[in-house]
């Protein structure tokens, strides 16, 4: 009691000592489960997918139009799924919205997941990152979410839908009437990259605890989810209370992903010309509307392919005509001409073969061998140790590694590049 006290004198008296060193209040214990890269905003994310300027309007609109309930049929539809494959800009979309409607104060919480983070993974931090953010955004939730937490300390250990309930639903329950009816009031709750969850079972089980919550609940809230249609997703979105709580947004060619994609190579392009340090060296007609026609068509609706092209002819340490004849002779092997994403994955392992071998002086190597013996980088020569391989990884860093000669990101949930995908 006294031991940084110095020669104390105590004359009698009733003394009751009450010691909080140590003691962690519910508030802070509620921080220190937040995954603050999870945020749509966060600092600790360095360059996340964006949308292009002037492109994926038409989406936009269409998902706006639902946030703001104009023109919506069903008004149940209090969560819409976004969905679309590998490279499609689902992210970069969802980080429009979040843009848009923090400026239109609409934005509640926001969870961004990346298999590759370990702190947005997996959905352990998910409710007390969302709790977090509504306890900031609206303070009349703030003294009930700190005091759950208090009371319980363990209570972001329970499973999704107690937590949801003790810390999201109570306190929005509890605010004061009519505040939840007012239009302007913030409501929009972004769950972005469900499919990056690490455990399926646990992707299915987020879906199943909305559901639970908007079932038994009249909820103020508004959920944008953006997924690839993996089969256990889709399969809970159609089944069981769900399905009556959600619609659906694909990004498929109702939207006009070509146009927006040569848009965005168009503009690219014109960048390089004007920027690229051998920018004197170049055509003013390059490239030509034929080779533009052609990237379009193997872009085949994904942004993931024309933004890899884009990434790879940028390069200042080469002349972008030379990359762009490296990308443009690229064919897929006969194969996999069938094959969902046969022109990405060409891109990619041709781009792969590159990086590991700057000593091909950007020669366009052969894929077409048949799947039992094809074209590997083991069989190339050893890349030279003189600072160029480092400097030629830097460019093209983002490349995942290539097995038995095919790149596999088309249908790996890991790939890095599909995280900066640009809408």
């Amino acid at each position: 009691m006294f031991s940084r006290s110095i020669n104390p004198t105590v004359n009698g008296g009733t003394f009751q000592v009450h010691n909080h060193w140590g003691t962690i209040g519910g508030f802070e214990r509620l921080q220190s489960s937040v995954a603050t890269s999870a945020f749509h905003d966060s600092g600790e994310v360095v360059d996340p997918p964006k949308c292009h300027p002037n492109t994926r309007t038409s989406v936009i609109n269409k998902i706006m139009d639902w946030i703001l309930r104009r023109g919506i049929d069903d008004q149940r539809a209090v969560v819409l799924w976004l969905y679309g494959p590998a490279g499609a800009g689902k992210s970069a979309i969802a980080h429009k919205i979040a843009e848009l409607c923090k400026l239109e104060e609409l934005l509640l919480a926001s969870f961004f997941f990346y298999r590759s983070d370990p702190a947005r993974s997996n959905a352990k931090s998910l409710i007390a990152t969302i709790a977090y953010q509504i306890a900031i955004k609206i303070p009349g939730t703030r003294e009930k979410i700190i005091a759950t937490v208090e009371r319980d300390p363990l209570i972001l250990t329970r499973s999704l839908e107690a937590q949801a309930t003790a810390l999201l639903v109570d306190p929005l329950r509890e605010l004061e009437v009519g505040y939840t009816n007012k239009p302007d009031m913030r409501r929009l709750i972004i769950i972005d990259g469900l499919d990056e969850c690490d455990v399926s079972t646990v992707q299915c089980n987020v879906l199943e605890s909305l559901s639970c919550l908007f079932h038994h609940y009249d909820l103020p809230l508004l959920i944008l989810i953006a997924s690839r249609p993996e089969r256990h997703l889709t399969h809970s979105f159609t089944t069981g209370s769900l399905a009556k709580f959600h619609t659906t947004l694909a990004l498929d060619d109702t939207y006009k992903p070509d146009d927006d994609i040569r848009l965005f190579l168009t503009d690219k392009f014109r960048q390089i010309k004007d920027t690229h340090p051998m920018r004197h060296y170049m055509d003013h007609s390059w490239p030509s509307s034929g080779v533009l026609k052609g990237l379009v068509e193997k872009s085949s609706g994904q942004f993931i392919y024309a933004s890899t092209v884009v990434e790879y002819v940028s390069s200042i340490r080469h002349n972008p005509a030379d990359c762009l004849s490296v990308v443009l002779g690229i064919q897929s092997p006969r194969y996999c001409r069938e094959m969902p994403f046969k022109e990405l994955d060409a891109l990619y392992t041709t781009l792969q073969i590159h990086t590991q071998n700057p000593s091909l002086n950007l020669k366009v190597p052969s894929l077409n061998s048949e799947p039992s013996s094809p074209t590997s980088p083991k069989s190339l020569d050893p890349p030279r140790d003189d600072g160029e391989l480092s400097t030629m990884n830097d460019d093209l860093g983002f490349v995942p590694s290539v097995t038995n000669g095919a790149a596999g990101p088309a249908s790996s949930a890991s790939a890095p590049p599909f995280r900066n995908v640009p809408g």
